[in-house]
């Protein structure tokens, strides 16, 4: 119950939801209207826009209203990280649900999609069949998880990035007032 009283744990847990439920409503108009969810350049490339825009306008707000206009660029880094964690554990929960209970199809495309972009990368017979061998044993459990680890890491990457331009530490020898009033 205390780590809920955090009012960074707080902030991340809105807006992980926030964008979890977006990345929701994006893969659901997807797949309503019968197109691929599981390997989908243009699926993906939106959710790389939603998770970017999530952390930029969550940072943003934990950094104007939260903490007064002052983040380092650690705590931006770990809120950014924190709230696309969130976000990937709500869409990994739904991965989960729609391919165990309600369509178990999205796996075996996967995994056909996986076997043909294995032979037109020219890998040889065997390779592909140890590869499938793999592929084939991939459970919901297991492909919700590996949901959750892309968007994490695609969080991780993008929080890099907007840590740096979000973070402003007073206190540092370049944005010290006290030193600028010595000269």
């Amino acid at each position: 119950m205390q780590v809920m009283s955090s009012p960074l744990f707080r902030h991340s847990f809105k807006f992980g939801a926030l964008v979890g439920g977006v990345l929701i409503l994006t893969s659901l108009m997807f797949y309503f209207r019968g197109v691929p969810i599981s390997v989908n350049p243009q699926i993906t490339s939106i959710n790389y826009f939603l998770i970017m825009t999530g952390i930029y306008f969550g940072l943003r707000i934990y950094r104007n209203d939260i903490l007064g206009g002052i983040i380092s660029y650690g705590r931006a880094l770990g809120a950014g990280v924190l709230m696309i964690g969130v976000a990937g554990a709500f869409y990994a929960i739904y991965i989960f649900i729609l391919v165990k209970y309600f369509d178990t199809s999205i796996l075996t495309e996967f995994i056909t999609i996986t076997e043909r972009s294995l032979v037109e990368a020219q890998y040889s017979d065997e390779q592909v069949k140890l590869f499938m061998s793999l592929y084939e044993k991939i459970t919901p459990g297991a492909f919700a998880f590996a949901q959750w680890f892309s968007k994490l890491g695609a969080g991780l990457f993008f929080s890099l990035i907007l840590a740096f331009f979000f973070s402003r530490n007073y206190g540092t020898m370049s944005n010290n007032p006290i030193n600028k009033d010595k000269d």
